[in-house]
């Protein structure tokens, strides 16, 4: 297979490149409409679905491409795979696909995606595909005659995989006894949670890395989500949002986000430093805990958080967790709330 991100050229002078996205950045759709001129023009899409989840990754192949393109635009094919470690080449899913930028007075892509009507009514959007209906123009700041770049693809699947969520050492997390930091917590303490009372560890692991780049914790100051002190956590950790937000946008009393998504650079921010030391904690379900007055999520041992740990780590969940992971494998478990994208996201306003 050829190096991810790089292209090929042929004899005919055409060029073809390979690019990697997840199931909730590519979505279907039913009809799309255009209301409006110039800057004014706004594109809406009925009955979006994602075609798969964060977890989910899918291979994209741009063909019938010059060697300098950067960006999708009209003239190109596009091809999507499936991709998995085992089956890297993966099976065809939607082949000639033409990315026609030019469409809607040039509303149909921009910088965070690309809408297609040929060959199937399917969406890229980088930022997380929502269900239902979604809109495109002015209202999103999204740039007129823009297209979508290739450097907003990943290059390499692996570059998809998610950090493992993760509580930072020091975190105080509330247990029978009274908060306790995370990294004096042992299997079988009995741990507080939302909506099922005291629940006790089943599996507590640690890792250290250098705190940079995707590895860097994001920092939430005191007072953002409850929490009387600053709270650390890793990028991918999902905290609980509640109230007339999540009821308002997303018909849930309760939602899950990635701390990431959150980020503001103000309030809520990525910190860098040298070495940081993750905690993540199991119990018998996906559970709501409470950390510094903060409400997050327990460890949900996906196929990608597996992925994440080391190898005598994940081995020593699936010992515990067997009858889980053969259904988290086949679909079963779900996480214990609705997970919003960074599009969804983006509609809330932390105070």
């Amino acid at each position: 297979m050829r190096p991810a991100g790089r292209c090929s050229e042929w004899m005919t002078g055409l060029a073809t490149f390979e690019f990697y996205a997840t199931g909730d950045q590519i979505g279907t759709y039913g009809a799309a409409s255009g209301q409006g001129n110039g800057m004014e023009m706004v594109v809406t899409l009925t009955n979006v679905h994602a075609i798969g989840g964060s977890t989910d990754i899918y291979r994209i192949v741009v063909s019938q491409a010059n060697s300098n393109d950067t960006t999708l635009h009209n003239g190109q094919w596009v091809s999507i795979y499936t991709w998995s470690e085992s089956n890297p080449s993966g099976t065809l899913v939607y082949s000639q696909l033409n990315p026609q930028d030019d469409m809607f007075q040039g509303r149909a892509s921009g910088a965070n995606y690309q809408i297609f009507s040929y060959s199937s009514n399917l969406v890229i959007d980088l930022r997380g595909v929502a269900n239902g209906t979604a809109t495109y123009g002015a209202e999103q700041n999204e740039a007129l005659n823009a297209q979508l770049p290739f450097t907003g693809f990943a290059k390499d699947p692996q570059d998809l995989f998610p950090p493992i969520p993760c509580f930072v050492s020091g975190t105080r997390i509330l247990t029978k006894r009274g908060p306790v930091a995370v990294e004096q917590l042992q299997p079988g303490d009995r741990v507080w949670t939302r909506g099922h009372g005291m629940q006790r560890i089943r599996w507590i692991g640690s890792a250290s890395a250098a705190g940079i780049a995707h590895l860097a914790p994001v920092r939430f100051d005191t007072g953002i989500l409850g929490n009387d002190r600053p709270v650390f956590l890793s990028q991918q950790h999902r905290v609980l949002i509640s109230g007339w937000q999540a009821e308002l946008n997303f018909g849930a009393e309760e939602v899950l986000v990635a701390a990431l998504h959150l980020e503001d650079g103000e309030r809520v921010r990525i910190e860098s430093r040298p070495r940081v030391e993750y905690w993540h904690i199991a119990f018998a379900q996906h559970e709501i805990i409470c950390a510094k007055g903060m409400l997050a999520e327990s460890l949900f041992p996906g196929p990608m958080a597996l992925a994440s740990l080391s190898p005598a780590a994940r081995e020593e969940l699936l010992a515990l967790f067997p009858d889980y992971f053969g259904e988290s494998a086949r679909g079963g478990p779900q996480t214990t709330r609705q997970c919003l994208t960074r599009r969804e996201a983006q509609l809330l306003h932390l105070v």
